[in-house]
């Protein structure tokens, strides 16, 4: 039923991930490969285990994914006697007469390997030499720096193959609206779509869009799987990071739904999921306003209060799933009802709705949060109040949480941010005045998210 492929010393045959494969009677063979995750055994040739039994055969998931094509020998061995996205395998040929030494560097990029064939010599790196002869194997680490090799041989030379630059994927899941972003080394969006979430689906139909979506993107984008080492992905609600899944999402009417797993089947890269806040902040502290700090806590304002805690450059979970909740610290005792169902929430004072219903309250009429802070600069006396009052629960919640966590910055984020400018030196004021040791102690800096929508779907790549 297999293909015969007569060989000869010297041949090279590159044998591709689904071919069925078996050396025969007497072939010697130098073997390099990729590390594999699967290998389906088809026949064992009456072998037996330890336990005197014969070993598992795998027929039918063999079959799913062999592939048919006949294996052809390459006659050529320039540049590389073997070539593919994971190693480079060159030969080498010292005739010991005119030529008799090569040199080299081994770069922090790629390992050398050496197997020597046949012949006999000396091998030496970093002011060691070690000789040689037929059938021995050398691994010089990456950045072994200058090495050389001299004498008399036949060897195989493999390196990990240079690739492009890595591209991660950052994907957000919002009740409205879902994007995704293909991130490069330098945190930036080289391509991104968006598309509207569909939350009638059931969740595991709509995973499957998000995750055919992203596939289109990456192949839109001429950017093959084995250079996207990663998904990351930010999604509102209580997540268990470990075990990638998302318990409960109020927004998107999730209920223990395992992400990962569903997104898995579809993108074979690694998955990695969070709350969509934490996703913001790492966002802003990897490449936006925080990129400078390590100690990074984000406030985003906007239909809710969100907000991300990063602690040493690593999204702070506590030691229990869920993550923080920064909107739902009590920032006034028996104060207004929390759409959590408790009283004096922050959330409850520094949402946008509930700007807007404390502006209505006061004036009689609605007026947009853009309308409120302007209607305040202008001197309206009851928009002043409501803004000061804004300002006062907003800069209680960050020195509650400043006296807690220490952090070197505070960022304001989320639909205000365009009206933070004005409110960080208030808070700060707050902060000298009201934080544990006052100008005594170390008060974090303030500032204003930077990279506005763009930030969930980078720190959901930096996962």
């Amino acid at each position: 039923m297999l293909n015969a492929v007569p060989v000869r010393k010297g041949d090279v045959l590159f044998i591709e991930s689904g071919t069925l494969h078996a050396i025969g009677k007497g072939i010697l063979i130098a073997e390099i490969q990729q590390n594999s995750n699967v290998t389906y055994r088809v026949y064992d040739y009456g072998r037996v285990g330890k336990d005197g039994k014969k070993r598992d055969l795998h027929i039918e998931k063999a079959l799913a994914v062999t592939s048919r094509v006949p294996i052809i020998k390459s006659g050529s061995e320039y540049p590389h006697v073997a070539d593919c996205d994971y190693f480079t395998v060159d030969k080498l040929n010292l005739d010991g007469v005119l030529t008799y030494r090569m040199q080299g560097t081994v770069s922090e990029t790629s390992f050398l390997s050496i197997l020597i064939l046949d012949g006999e010599g000396v091998i030496s790196c970093k002011g060691e030499s070690v000789s040689y002869r037929k059938g021995d194997s050398f691994f010089l680490a990456a950045g072994s720096g200058d090495w050389q090799i001299e004498g008399k041989c036949d060897a195989l030379l493999t390196t990990i193959r240079e690739k492009a630059s890595p591209i991660r994927v950052g994907i957000t899941i919002g009740s409205s609206e879902t994007q995704i972003g293909l991130v490069n080394d330098r945190n930036q969006i080289i391509a991104q779509r968006t598309f509207a979430t569909d939350s009638e689906k059931a969740a595991e139909a709509f995973i499957d869009e998000v995750a055919q979506s992203t596939l289109d993107l990456l192949e839109e984008q001429n950017v093959p799987l084995d250079q996207c080492i990663g998904v990351g992905v930010g999604v509102p609600g209580t997540i268990d990071r470990r075990r990638g899944k998302v318990l409960y999402s109020n927004n998107l009417r999730w209920d223990n739904v395992d992400l990962v797993e569903v997104l898995g089947r579809v993108i074979p890269c690694p998955v990695r999921i969070a709350n969509d806040a934490d996703c913001a902040a790492l966002g802003e502290a990897v490449a936006g306003a925080g990129k400078d700090y390590s100690d990074v806590v984000m406030f985003t304002l906007g239909g809710g209060v969100g907000g991300g805690i990063i602690l040493n450059g690593q999204v702070f979970e506590g030691g229990i799933m869920g993550g923080s909740e920064v909107g739902h610290q009590v920032v006034r005792a028996n104060g207004r009802r929390c759409t959590c169902g408790r009283r004096g929430c922050l959330e409850a004072y520094v949402s946008v709705p509930a700007l807007m219903r404390a502006a209505e309250e006061a004036t009689g009429k609605k007026q947009t949060p853009a309308e409120i802070f302007r209607g305040a600069a202008k001197g309206n006396i009851d928009l002043q109040e409501i803004v000061e009052q804004y300002e006062e629960m907003l800069g209680t919640g960050v020195v509650n949480i400043v006296n807690m966590f220490r952090p070197q910055l505070i960022l304001l984020g989320g639909a205000l941010s365009e009206h933070a400018q004005e409110m960080t030196g208030p808070i700060r004021e707050m902060m000298e005045r009201d934080c544990f040791g006052g100008r005594h102690g170390m008060i974090p800096e303030i500032a204003v998210a930077e990279l506005g929508r763009s930030a969930g779907m980078i720190g959901a790549a930096n996962l």
